[in-house]
């Protein structure tokens, strides 16, 4: 109880301030900012895969899906922005249902090796269907993100848009997790045949929760493409997968806040190396030592710190007593 009730302040405080963010810099930091809240949400989403003892290194490629999807509906057709947002989420989760059947059914490394193939095929796919997607020289002129109507023209107001996506999604995901639905899940993950011996189907809620996940990623990716109103097949690749399995590993698989802090903390700290050789340089070093010296990732840092804080004040020098 006390946990969820932490957790729960946790991302009181996180929310307050992320209101008052675009008031601390132009147009380049709140951009900063929303990559941040988008990342968050992919981190997030992998997490009820993870739980499942799933190793999901594929989720760039539902990122993919909902953001053509929803781009392709928005430029072509001038569907609404929260339509297109919910079809590119909802084809996402489609896809993942198909590839999930009968992949999720392999375990460990084959599970991961479909995954990493399943990226190469999307990202191919939105290389070569030139006629759909203008291959590599890119899906321009993307409407810009509305709601209800009103177009959001400035980057403060889309900002605030990411910022509520990312609090609802959030609050799915943390209701499902602290549910009976969320305990199943850590019980398939720590030991499915023990969960399948005790009559639990163990392929259907892994299958759920690999929807549920790719549902998210499809709604991460379609803001995405509403934002940055371009999309280029390479941003789709296999490193952004390894990344948003990175950020559930550095921040601390532990906890429900661990993605939200890993996410955070390493798309801040490789900004000012974006796009030069220095950005996975300090990427690796980050996640290197996180393993190293943090194996439950960051968010055991304040534990460590008070239990090295009350064993330096605790311990008193040591006096001996002549007689």
């Amino acid at each position: 109880m006390k946990s969820k009730i932490g957790i729960a302040v946790v991302l009181l405080v996180v929310v307050v301030l992320a209101l008052f963010l675009p008031n601390f810099g132009g147009r380049y930091y709140t951009q900063i900012f929303v990559q941040v809240l988008i990342n968050i949400m992919l981190a997030a989403s992998l997490r009820p895969s993870l739980l499942c003892g799933q190793l999901n290194i594929g989720h760039s490629a539902f990122m993919a899906i909902g953001a053509y999807a929803s781009a392709l509906l928005a430029k072509n057709l001038g569907l609404p922005f929260e339509l297109s947002l919910l079809f590119g989420g909802a084809l996402s989760a489609a896809v993942g249902l198909i590839m999930g059947y009968p992949s999720l059914r392999l375990r460990g490394v084959y599970f991961a090796m479909v995954t990493v193939s399943f990226v190469e095929v999307i990202r191919l796919i939105a290389q070569l269907w030139v006629s759909l997607t203008r291959g590599m020289s890119g899906l321009s002129g993307i409407p810009k993100p509305s709601l209800l109507g009103m177009v959001l023209t400035t980057k403060a107001s889309q900002y605030y848009l990411a910022l509520g996506l990312l609090v609802i999604i959030l609050l799915i995901l943390y209701r499902l997790e602290y549910s009976r639905l969320g305990l199943i899940w850590k019980s398939i993950g720590m030991a499915d045949n023990l969960s399948q011996s005790l009559g639990i189907n163990v392929a259907n809620y892994k299958l759920l929760a690999f929807t549920l996940g790719c549902f998210f990623a499809g709604v991460a990716g379609a803001y995405y493409a509403s934002f940055f109103r371009f999309l280029f097949p390479p941003e789709f690749s296999f490193l952004l997968s390894v990344n948003i399995l990175v950020y559930n590993f550095v921040g601390g698989r532990g906890h429900f806040i661990g993605p939200i802090v890993g996410a955070a903390f390493l798309t801040l700290l490789v900004e000012p190396f974006r796009g030069s050789a220095y950005e996975t340089i300090f990427f690796s070093i980050a996640m290197l030592l996180t393993i190293l010296f943090l194996p439950g990732g960051l968010i055991t840092l304040p534990g460590k710190l008070a239990g090295l804080w009350s064993g330096s004040t605790g311990s008193a020098p040591a006096t001996s007593a002549a007689t």
